[in-house]
Parts: structure tokens; C-alpha cells; sequence
């Protein structure tokens, strides 16, 4: 089987990683698979994975007329079987494309917190939480769970002292550990700030704080990093900007903070997890609180902020028995339903069953103008908005408003 797979971005971050990985491990079991993208430091993950990587025309706009040409010429060019686009912008740019014109078929994965209207809905959708599988009334094709998945031996305990070695970090430092970018979408941001200032009063007790990740957030977490450091006399966080592999930070960490796939890393090194969210939620993974986090996700929304982080802390740092009890169930958990061999099995069964189970051609036809239609509608509410043609957008997984050609 020959398969196309379309990131929305190349830079760093969870959506665009499990693209490539999962790229990676369906052509391990022997099928053709070659990753569409625009230009960005992940290319170099791409190509190190043995993947071939052909640059798609235009970042973050969607749809062109130019993206979904080049998209329709090179599925022809290369006879592709099954295009795999991970959220709503190449799903769209695929939709008017090549599924429209060639009938080709369409998967669509979605693991933000949300499925924009905008995605198709006779194909295909994969998302990352039951929450948004119980959510999906209204579409005719199939909503299916793919729980993030992990690359188990990649990610796994183990060298934690050349990690801390790596980082500047004492074997004796308690190290908290954040990676993911530094964007305010879903509350990252304002989360990475508030645990800088948690660090801070935690500081005495010997706890350092590595975060490693990059976006326009960077200057900000720097300059808050810079302040403690300086009050302290001693670097107490460590910022490492956009780490493209970023296992030391993991490997060094007593305990881990986190949400969605970066969570799940985590606890693959064998780490205590708490959850990061958006606005002020932070909440210890154990076994209270897992049923939550498999249900809805690696996420959450409201809470007390830094009260909430450091009540989820405490214990860890005062236990290190409860860090192993809790690093050691977290790791099981995640071989048992996250790991990225599981996953690809699941995927390339997903493949066939697109190819043999598609839409009628006036059932896809219909689809894809009804797609076009809430494109438009869209487009016109974001210009009475006032906010342009092409607003920033870091995360292009959030949210369909984020991105406009």
C-alpha cells in the first residue's frame, strides 16, 4: 500500500511527531510511505527515520489552490492509495484535492481537544480522547480512538545520569521536567510560567525546573527563568529552547509535567505525571484521577493554578516511594495501551478499510462542497472579526480560527 501522510506543520510538537513516528513504523511493516509537509526543523526527524519528505508549497494556509494542486499531482504522480491527513488543514486541502478529483481516500486525525467543523465528515476520523469519540454525532463516517501513541523502546528509564549531566543538573537535584512549545494554546504558556513561579518556592528544598521546548513564548519563559536564577544566585531553571530530541529532559526528571503526548512520554521514562491544562488546571496521574485523563484526555480545563501545582507536588517530593509506585504504573499503562507497534497495526487496518469501505461518489462529492461551504462561512466570520488573512498560529491542531489563507 502506498500511502501519503500530511502534517499541518513541521515544527515541534506532539501532533506532528506522532505523524512521523507512525509514518515510520507503517512503512516498517513493509508498506510505501512518504510525508507531505512545509519546510521545518522536523524534516531532519523525517529523514533520519528513513522517510521520504516532499515539501509541500505553502505553511499554515489552507486551503490554496496551489496546495491542493501540488497535493493532486503528486498522489497521480506516485499512485498513492490512502492519504492520511493529521488535522483540519491538510484534511481540507486534501478533501478539494485529491478525494474530490481522483476519489482517492481520506483518513483524518485530529488530537487537539476539539474537532473543528471544517473537517470532512463522510471520512474517516481519528481522534485521541473517548470524550471526543462520544462527542461525534452528526458525521456519517466512522469516529475512531487512537489514544496517542509511544514509541515504548525509544522512550523508556534509563540514563539518568548522563541526562542530568547533559542538562547542568546535580544527581542530587530534585528535577521537574515540561516539554512541549511554548504557545498559549490550551494554557501551555501561562501552565510554564506558573510552574517557574512554583520552582521558586520550592527552591530551598532543592528542586530545579527543565524546560525544554520552543515558540514565540521562548523570550518570555526565558526572562522568568532569568529572574528566579538571579534572585536565587544559582540556576534554578534551565530553559534548553526546542529540543528535536528531547529524551534527556525526560531521563532527568523525578517528576514530569505535562498534557497530551508529552504526558505519555513521561510516563514511559517511568515518571510521576502531573497534568497540565488551561486555565489553572494541574492534577497528579494516579489511581484517582486515570479513569479522567483516559476518558477526556491528557488535559483539563480550570483549577487554582500554582495552589493546585503544588498541592499535586508536595507528596511526590516528600515520597519516593510514591514517585517509583506511581512512575511504575504510569510506564505499565502506557505499554499496555499506548505503544506505537500496537498503534501501527491498528493504522494500517484503518488504511484498508478506507480503501474498501469508501463513500459513494455522490456521497463524497456532497461532503467535500458541504467542507468548502463551512470553509467559506468561516473565512467570512474571521474578516467581520477583523483578524485578517493569515493570523499567527502555533499549534495548528487547536482550533479551525487559528489559520486562514
Amino acid at each position: 500500500m502506498r500511502v501519503l501522510v500530511c502534517p499541518a506543520m513541521m515544527e515541534i510538537g506532539g501532533s506532528q511527531l506522532n505523524a512521523i513516528e507512525l509514518a515510520a513504523a507503517v512503512r516498517d511493516l513493509g508498506h510505501e510511505v512518504v510525508v507531505y509537509g512545509p519546510p521545518g526543523v522536523l524534516v531532519e526527524r523525517v529523514l533520519a527515520s528513513g522517510l521520504e519528505h516532499v515539501v509541500a508549497p505553502r505553511e499554515n494556509a489552507w486551503p490554496t489552490r496551489a496546495g491542493t494542486a501540488a497535493l493532486r499531482r503528486l498522489v497521480r504522480d506516485r499512485a498513492i492509495d490512502v492519504v492520511h491527513a493529521y488535522e483540519w488543514g491538510p484534511a481540507v486541502d486534501a478533501a478539494l484535492g485529491p478525494h474530490l478529483v481522483a476519489g482517492v481516500p481520506l483518513v483524518v486525525t485530529v488530537l487537539s481537544m476539539s474537532v473543528p467543523d471544517v473537517v470532512p465528515r463522510e471520512v474517516p476520523l481519528v481522534v485521541g480522547t473517548a470524550d471526543l469519540v462520544a462527542g461525534s454525532a452528526g458525521r456519517r463516517g466512522p469516529t475512531l480512538l487512537m489514544e496517542p501513541p509511544i514509541d515504548t523502546r525509544r522512550n523508556a528509564p534509563g540514563a539518568e545520569a548522563q541526562a542530568r549531566a547533559a542538562l547542568g543538573l546535580q544527581p542530587d537535584d530534585v528535577v521537574l521536567a515540561v516539554v512541549g512549545r511554548l504557545v498559549d494554546d490550551l494554557g501551555k504558556l501561562p501552565g510554564v510560567l506558573d510552574a517557574i513561579a512554583v520552582v521558586d518556592q520550592l527552591a530551598d528544598r532543592g528542586v530545579r525546573l527543565v524546560v525544554a521546548g520552543g515558540g514565540p513564548g521562548l523570550t518570555a519563559v526565558r526572562q522568568a527563568a532569568e529572574e528566579v536564577n538571579e534572585r536565587r544566585g544559582r540556576r534554578v531553571v534551565v530553559v534548553t529552547g526546542p529540543l528535536l530530541d528531547p529524551r534527556d529532559a525526560y531521563a532527568a526528571a523525578d517528576v514530569v509535567l505535562g498534557m497530551g503526548s508529552s504526558a505519555l512520554k513521561g510516563m514511559a521514562f517511568g515518571k510521576p505525571l502531573v497534568v497540565q491544562g488551561a486555565e489553572g488546571f494541574w492534577r497528579r496521574m494516579d489511581p484517582t484521577t486515570v479513569d479522567e485523563f483516559l476518558a477526556q484526555g491528557w488535559w483539563g480545563v480550570g483549577g487554582r493554578g500554582r495552589s493546585d501545582l503544588l498541592d499535586a507536588l508536595l507528596p511526590l517530593l516528600d515520597d519516593d516511594g510514591l514517585r517509583a509506585r506511581l512512575g511504575a504504573e504510569g510506564r505499565a499503562l502506557v505499554q499496555e495501551r499506548f505503544s506505537l507497534e500496537r498503534a501501527s497495526r491498528w493504522l494500517v487496518d484503518l488504511y484498508e478499510r478506507a480503501v474498501d469501505e469508501q463513500p459513494t461518489t455522490t456521497r463524497r462529492i456532497a461532503d467535500v462542497i458541504a467542507t468548502a461551504g463551512r470553509v467559506a462561512r468561516l473565512k467570512l466570520a474571521l474578516a467581520r472579526d477583523g483578524l485578517g488573512q493569515r493570523p499567527a498560529a502555533e499549534d495548528a491542531g487547536s482550533t479551525a480560527a487559528q489559520v486562514v489563507a
